[in-house]
């Protein structure tokens, strides 16, 4: 079950709109160590939505100050993660 998770990313990463990155525990310890986020984007004329989940449940986020707080742990994270290529080849050797 595992390898066809795998396969499938591999298989989504060839899409336009998906950027695949794996983030290794070697990366060590980093801004988002307490849970998911994510900064959803709408039309032009709505502003941006930050969502966090955590153990008391969910947060959703308006203020521009925090948005730009979790876009730029997320440009962090990236920083930290393999690139796009090593990571599907990082997914690849373990299929």
């Amino acid at each position: 079950m595992v390898r066809e998770q795998r396969e499938h990313i591999v298989a989504l990463s060839r899409r336009p709109n998906v950027t695949v990155q794996v983030l290794r525990f070697a990366a060590g310890a980093h801004l988002a160590t307490g849970g998911g986020f994510q900064v959803l984007s709408f039309e032009k004329s709505e502003p941006p939505l930050g969502y966090i989940e955590t153990l008391a449940g969910e947060l959703f986020l308006e203020s521009p100050k925090e948005i730009g707080r979790l876009i730029s742990v997320y440009d962090h994270l990236k920083t930290l993660a393999l690139s796009p290529a090593e990571s599907i080849n990082f997914i690849k050797e373990r299929t």
